[in-house]
């Protein structure tokens, strides 16, 4: 299949039995065995949801020997997928094999959801552009959808997000939107229903039906391999996401110019599906506000992930900035964390991370090196009978140490439940860290707390080696699962990432305003929680005469100064009043300048200045 085709038609090439007796049992040999030896969350998944993976995996291979049962394959993948699916865990997944793999079904609309009068309401957000003309010219963007095949429409969403594994109530819900009429068949049996029967209000408040087919269509699968780089990211919220794009916004993955306004920001070309920026004003106060769409680096990788960041931290107006992580479904987790670091001028702790102690996973760290730093707690664990390793952070000091603070105004950060693992811990690291106050549009994120990896890095981790326990899986079957737990830090020192997630400071429902005019009401609610914050500015300009250092400033919201030179603590100023030039004695030849700004003695901001050549400059982007 190359193009999108009926749900019917598709389901009629598929073949049932396309797997032997002897596939079918390594499927379920191999994810017994990754639960088994290398899930870093099971004792926990087990506890708190009462389940037995492990027991269901073993039963499943003693049916899996009666032969002659041609229904048996489609009841192994029920099973599998129902096995996993009890773990509430988007990174430990099974995916089904081919013709499935590679394939997702669609309807031609999507939906986004308000609150009014108490009770949860969906308008259509998007309709295909080609199809517009199609069955009803009045279903369009903005009517109300009330029912879905004569059951009110959110007792539908509910029930269709019952069976799906997110971490809470609050993610199975938002992912239960998110999916309604664009799903991935790798993870998930087809609609029962080959066509829907919708009801809607059209814009004269109308009650209509339109029918409408599921479709289904080519998806790319190529799964992110997090060996070398620790990802964290919900796979399949990924790939639907793409879809998504290809289907109703085709014009911005073709890098075609969308509507831009005067106070739109210019994001580097390579990274204009990463980032968007521009200038809010709301109340006569004008703000930025930064969308995150991903933290999974492009060719630039993360240095260049990282630059941009901070670059268009530095456009966007210094008095207010609304950071904006809804349905960030992750990315790299260093990427993440060092982002977070251009917020902030205190030194930003890392969430570290944990491997379930089991000889295999011992195995992996003794035989790979960028798993050394686990090795010595792996093997006392195991002595000991300690249940995990030590955590260890994914991210390393001297390189939260070459990212400048970039932005120095109150920063709200926005939030949903579609936000999940590495955007999870960029949440988790902002609240953790005191960076600023969130803003959710949901009342947990995604709680997705882990490293994921697939069976294909576990093979490639022990290549070379002999009596290497993992197989790769036929035609296209794939298993992934969380290799390494990810805790937090600060006053929730200890508390798991997974399931527990991220509870804003503050919530905000969404509105019918919200969908049709541009988040108005979510954007007002984040300046007001912005107002909240006091603000601050530091504008420093450092130059040299006769050994001396002379350092002119502006600022707002700071009360002192204390310079460092060249590692050394060398001279404090107040900055009360209208501070004057401050003159620092006996610099000459400094390499390297360290200004931190305060606040009634707590540590705010922070400008660095390099020596490049005959001049000391300040330190802007992270290849400085």
């Amino acid at each position: 299949m190359t193009q999108a085709v009926a749900l019917t038609d598709f389901l009629g090439t598929t073949e049932a039995g396309r797997l032997n007796p002897a596939q079918r049992r390594l499927i379920v040999e191999q994810a017994l065995l990754l639960l088994e030896q290398n899930y870093a969350l099971l004792p926990f998944k087990v506890a708190r949801y009462g389940i037995n993976p492990l027991q269901r995996l073993r039963l499943l291979l003693q049916r899996l020997g009666r032969d002659g049962d041609p229904e048996l394959e489609w009841r192994m993948h029920r099973e599998l997928l129902d096995v996993f699916n009890s773990l509430r865990d988007l990174h430990t997944r099974y995916t089904l094999p081919q013709p499935f793999n590679g394939v997702a079904v669609f309807l031609p609309f999507l939906l986004k959801e308000f609150t009014e009068d108490g009770r949860r309401r969906y308008l259509v957000s998007r309709r295909q552009a080609e199809q517009a003309e199609l069955d009803d010219p009045s279903f369009g963007f903005g009517v109300e959808v009330t029912y879905w095949n004569g059951v009110p429409i959110a007792r539908a969403i509910e029930r269709f997000g019952e069976g799906l594994p997110g971490a809470n109530a609050d993610a199975r819900h938002a992912r239960a939107v998110q999916m309604f009429t664009v799903r991935s068949l790798a993870f998930a049996a087809p609609p029962d229903e080959e066509w829907i029967t919708l009801g809607y209000l059209d814009a004269a408040g109308q009650a209509r039906e339109i029918r409408l087919t599921w479709s289904a269509t080519p998806i790319e699968t190529a799964a992110a391999s997090s060996a070398d780089t620790p990802l964290g990211v919900d796979v399949e919220g990924a790939q639907l996401a793409r879809l998504r794009a290809e289907l109703f916004a085709p014009q911005a993955l073709a890098g075609l110019p969308v509507a831009r306004s005067p106070e739109t920001v210019p994001v580097t070309p390579e990274l204009t599906t990463v980032f968007e920026a521009r200038r809010v004003t709301v109340g006569g106060r004008t703000v930025g506000h930064l969308r995150i769409r991903t933290f999974m680096p492009t060719g630039s990788g993360i240095v260049g992930f990282v630059q941009e960041f901070a670059r268009l931290l530095s456009a966007l107006p210094p008095d207010g900035l609304v950071l904006d992580v809804r349905g960030n479904g992750g990315g790299a987790v260093v990427a993440s964390e060092l982002c977070l670091q251009a917020l902030t001028a205190r030194p930003v702790e890392p969430e570290p991370a944990q491997f379930a102690a089991t000889a295999l996973n011992l195995r992996l760290c003794r035989t790979n090196d960028t798993l050394q730093p686990w090795l010595r707690s792996m093997e006392q664990s195991l002595e000991c009978g300690a249940p995990y390793s030590a955590g260890v952070a994914f991210t390393e000091r001297e390189w939260f140490e070459a990212v400048p603070q970039s932005y120095f105004g109150p920063v709200v950060l926005l939030t949903d439940a579609r936000c999940y693992s590495a955007t999870d811990i960029f949440a988790a690291g902002f609240q953790d860290n005191g960076i600023g106050r969130v803003l959710g549009a949901d009342g947990n994120t995604g709680a997705g707390g882990g490293n994921v990896w697939q069976l294909g890095d576990l093979i490639g981790a022990l290549a070379g080696q002999k009596e290497i326990p993992f197989r790769a899986l036929p035609l296209g079957a794939g298993l992934s699962l969380v290799i390494r737990r990810v805790l937090r830090v600060g006053a929730n020192a200890g508390t798991p990432l997974e399931d527990y997630g991220v509870v804003p400071d503050e919530r905000h429902h969404s509105t019918r305003r919200d969908i049709l005019e541009d988040d108005a009401d979510l954007m007002a609610a984040a300046v007001k929680l912005l107002g909240k914050s006091p603000q601050r500015r530091f504008d420093l300009e450092l130059s040299e005469a006769g050994g001396s250092l002379t350092a002119v400033f502006a600022v707002l919201g700071l009360d002192r100064a204390d310079f460092e030179v060249d590692g050394r603590p060398r001279f404090s100023a107040d900055l009360g009043g209208n501070p004057g030039p401050v003159e620092v004695a006996g610099c000459a030849g400094a390499q390297l300048v360290r200004v931190r700004g305060f606040d009634a003695g707590e540590l705010v901001a922070l400008r660095t200045f390099v020596r490049r050549g005959e001049t000391l400059q300040p330190l802007e982007t992270l290849a400085d």
